[in-house]
């Protein structure tokens, strides 16, 4: 059984298990928001008694006591501001919900809202970012928070129309004797600026349930390349190589794939090396499986006809069901996603909308390689989170976009 903060702190820490170090610092956390919200009702209190204590104003009053800076002391006073207009807000974060960082998204996501915008309108925005809040860290809320402020304002700033120079574009590749591929060369600044807005989504530090991304800046961009790569091969108007799109063929017998042992052999272009089975089943949810009879000697006798895992119908439902990656608060988009078997198909599991769900590139790799679960229930994903996030593992879902996200359904209806 976990131990608790309280326990953790009178047993020597060397003594402590994983399990009870993580469940701690989650506890832990929950006391701190509700130690910030204890801090924010004094402080609400001495701003109603018009309490001074001789200077100015409690700001500066607050900045001297508790030896915070005047900017610090703003920002808490705009925290109880949102808490005098928000119960819901404020239940949040007594009950160790929300941190100052949601309170600062909040914040800031009203004082944008433009000033044509209804009073109802924006009294639904603050309802919204609040329950999202309570499921959502603070940077997944600010995503959601763009989808607010998208739907208040739907116009958006007019777009800018420069003309722009095309210089000539040069790119130079490398393939080493390891399989990868080493890129040097020069983009134009339209093109490069191209290019920049389309890393720029891809390229922040990434975080799941507050771990932080030790990715350097230089591979964080890396991976957004390879994912905009994934982007463009499975584009409709990608051209055609050899009579086919432009593909990876993996091969590995079908028993090692169900196992989970040996390696696949993986080429495109050139020959680009090996997988372990654990990274050919997270490929294999989404491919075209194309039989293959070998002789004795390994050579190929018969090829079948192609069987896609994911016909474009099913992939078109998964699209509207689950709207992007389902895993909760990512908020990738469909292009992004893998079509993901719930019971694998080499384990028997069917390819259809209840065995299926989207999962953007990295949160299919958490599923293949962690305790995260997935299961479909009321027709719908939803996770299951390890013990160290939840001990009670209670069910999880995307409330950022699919068929029934609330900000969905506000853009649909409006």
């Amino acid at each position: 059984m976990e131990k608790s903060a309280d326990e953790l702190l009178a047993t020597p820490r060397w003594r402590a298990t994983d399990a009870d170090l993580l469940s701690a610092l989650r506890e832990a956390e929950e006391l701190h928001r509700r130690a910030y919200a204890t801090a924010l009702a004094v402080l609400a209190e001495a701003r109603t008694r018009g309490l001074t204590g001789g200077y100015d104003n409690t700001r500066l009053a607050l900045h001297d006591a508790a030896r915070i800076s005047v900017t610090e002391a703003a920002r808490r006073e705009a925290h109880v501001e949102l808490l005098a207009r928000s119960p819901e807000a404020r239940a949040a974060v007594e009950a160790g919900l929300l941190g100052a960082d949601h309170l600062d998204v909040i914040t800031k996501t009203l004082a944008a809202i433009p000033s044509h915008v209804d009073p109802d309108q924006r009294t639904q925005a603050e309802f919204l970012l609040v329950e999202h809040a309570r499921t959502l860290d603070a940077r997944a809320l600010k995503r959601a928070a763009r989808h607010v402020l998208a739907w208040l304002d739907q116009d958006g700033p007019e777009p800018a129309d420069e003309p722009v120079e095309q210089p000539a574009n040069t790119l130079y590749l490398d393939t080493l004797h390891t399989g990868h591929v080493r890129i040097a060369g020069k983009l134009g600044p339209e093109a490069g600026a191209l290019l920049v807005s389309l890393l720029n989504p891809l390229t922040a530090p990434r975080t799941t349930d507050g771990a932080p991304d030790h990715r350097s800046r230089a591979e964080r961009h890396g991976d957004a390349l390879a994912d905009l790569l994934r982007l463009i091969a499975n584009a409709a108007a990608t051209p055609i190589d050899g009579g086919q799109r432009p593909h990876l063929t993996l091969t590995m017998s079908l028993n090692d794939l169900r196992d989970q042992i040996g390696n696949a052999h993986i080429a495109g272009a050139t020959d680009l090396g090996t997988l372990n089975a654990r990274q050919a089943r997270r490929i294999a949810c989404d491919a075209t499986v194309v039989p293959l009879v070998l002789d004795s000697a390994s050579q190929p006798l018969d090829v079948g006809r192609a069987k896609r895992t994911a016909p474009p119908g099913i992939r078109r439902a998964l699209v509207w069901r689950d709207g992007g990656c389902a895993f909760p608060a990512c908020d990738r988009s469909a292009p992004w996603t893998d079509s993901h078997h719930v019971k694998h198909w080499a384990d028997g599991g069917e390819t259809s909308l209840a065995n299926m769900v989207l999962l953007c590139r990295r949160h299919h790799t958490l599923i293949h390689h962690s305790d995260w679960e997935v299961r479909i229930r009321d027709r719908l994903p939803e996770f299951l989170p390890p013990t160290f996030i939840d001990p009670a593992r209670g069910p999880r879902r995307n409330t950022l976009h699919g068929a029934r996200s609330p900000l969905r359904r506000k853009c649909l209806v409006g």
